[in-house]
C-alpha cells in the first residue's frame, strides 16, 4: 500500500508502536544502539567488530550477554573514529577478568594501540579465517550447554541464530553445506555435554552434516530451525522452543510481544542491534523485506497479537524496533508493521 513517500526527516520516522534507529552507516548505528541501551548503566566490556567482516560480527553476538554485558561497536578496521571513541569513554566499561575491550576477528594493532593510550585494558580473538575466529569466541565462556550451527558460506538464513545467541549466550559455529572444518569439531569435542541447533535449511548446511554432527559422543539433543526462506526461519525461529533444554524464544502465544525488523539489504546493521535481545524487551529478530512484509511475518504476528480488550484499551501491547534508514525498510514497511502491531486496528473490527 502507499501510505507516503519516503521523503521523509529522520525526527519523523516513528510511529505508535515502532521505535526506528534510523541510520544508514554501520559505525553510526552502532553507536546509536549503545546510546539508547546503556544510559544509566555501565558495561563490563565494549565489544569492537570490523564493519567490513559480517562473519566476525555474527560470531561476537554471544559475548553480548552476561557476564559480560557489552555492546558492539564497529570500526572501520584500522582506525577507531573520534564518535567512537568519544562512546567508549562515555561507557568506560568497568572491565571482565580486567579486560575492558573486546576486539573480534580483522581488526588492526592501530585500534588497540589507541584503547591502551587512553587508559583501556584489550584482548583480541581472531582465527586465520572466520571459522577460526567463531570457534575461538565459543571458548571465551565455558559454560554454554547450547551451539548455534549457521552457514559459513551464506548468512541470509543464519542471521536469527545472532539475537539469540546475545540473549542467551550460546556460541555460533559456521560450517560449510557439506563439510564440517576442524576447529568446530574440535571446539564441540571440548564441551562434556551439548546440545545443537542448526539454523538454515538444507539449502545451506546438508542432512549429511546434520547426520554427523548428530554422532558425535558428546552431543544430546540435535534439531534443526528451518524454513523455506529467511523470513519464514526468523518466524519458526522465534516460535521455537525446546521444553527439555529451555533453548528457544517460544514466542507462540497471544501477548504483548516485542520484535526487532530488519532487511537484508544492509546486514551488517543486524550485528550491533543484538542488543535489543540482549537488554530492554529482549525482542527476537524478524526478518522483512524493505519495500513489504513477507506473508509468513503478517500471519505471524496476527496469530501472537493479543485479543482487544472490552472497553477501554489497556496492556498488553506490542513494539517493534526498525533497524536502519529508509533504504533498507521503506517508510511504507514502517506503517505496515505499525498496522500489524496496533490493537486499535483489531479494536476497530470489533466495535464496528
Amino acid at each position: 500500500m502507499n501510505y507516503i513517500n519516503n521523503n521523509l526527516s529522520d525526527e519523523s520516522l516513528f510511529t505508535l508502536n515502532t521505535t526506528r534507529i534510523c541510520k544508514k552507516d554501520p559505525i553510526d548505528l552502532s553507536i546509536e544502539v549503545s546510546k539508547m541501551s546503556f544510559t544509566h548503566m555501565k558495561p563490563n566490556a565494549v565489544i569492537l567488530v570490523n564493519k567490513n567482516n559480517l562473519f566476525d560480527g555474527i560470531a561476537s553476538a554471544s559475548l553480548v550477554h552476561f557476564p559480560i554485558n557489552a555492546p558492539i561497536l564497529l570500526t572501520d578496521g584500522n582506525n577507531l573514529s573520534k564518535k567512537t571513541l568519544d562512546e567508549i569513554m562515555r561507557l568506560y566499561p568497568k572491565g571482565y577478568n580486567g579486560i575492558q575491550a573486546i576486539l573480534v576477528g580483522n581488526i588492526s594493532k592501530n585500534i588497540e594501540n589507541q584503547l591502551n593510550k587512553v587508559g583501556l585494558t584489550t584482548y583480541h580473538i581472531v582465527g586465520r579465517n572466520h571459522y577460526e575466529t567463531a570457534c575461538a569466541v565459543a571458548t571465551i565462556k565455558n559454560g554454554a550447554k547450547n551451539i548455534l550451527i549457521v552457514s559459513g558460506e551464506s548468512l541470509s538464513e543464519g542471521t536469527p541464530a545472532t539475537f539469540w545467541s546475545a540473549h542467551h549466550g550460546d556460541p555460533i559455529l559456521y560450517v560449510n553445506k557439506n563439510e564440517i572444518p576442524r576447529c568446530v569439531i574440535d571446539t564441540i569435542g571440548q564441551k562434556q555435554e551439548v546440545n545443537i541447533y542448526i539454523v538454515g535449511s538444507t539449502n545451506t548446511i546438508s542432512e549429511s552434516v546434520e547426520n554427523f554432527l548428530s554422532k558425535l559422543p558428546n552431543v544430546g539433543t540435535i534439531d534443526r530451525i528451518t524454513g523455506n526462506n529467511p523470513y519464514e526461519i526468523s518466524v519458526n525461529f522465534a516460535k521455537y522452543k525446546d521444553n527439555q533444554t529451555e533453548f528457544g524464544w517460544g514466542r507462540d502465544y497471544k501477548d504483548g510481544h516485542a520484535f526487532t525488523f530488519s532487511s537484508l539489504d544492509n546486514p551488517m546493521l543486524i550485528v550491533p542491534s543484538v542488543l535489543f535481545a540482549h537488554m530492554g524487551k529482549h525482542t527476537p529478530l524478524i526478518l522483512v523485506r524493505r519495500n513489504n512484509v513477507p506473508t509468513e511475518v503478517k500471519e505471524y504476528i496476527e496469530s501472537v497479537k493479543p485479543n482487544p480488550p472490552m472497553g477501554m484499551p489497556k496492556p498488553p501491547y506490542m513494539h517493534g524496533f526498525i533497524i536502519g534508514s529508509i533504504d533498507e525498510i521503506f517508510y511504507n514497511t514502517q506503517i505496515d508493521i505499525e498496522m500489524l502491531l496496533s490493537i486499535e486496528h483489531k479494536m476497530d473490527d470489533v466495535m464496528m
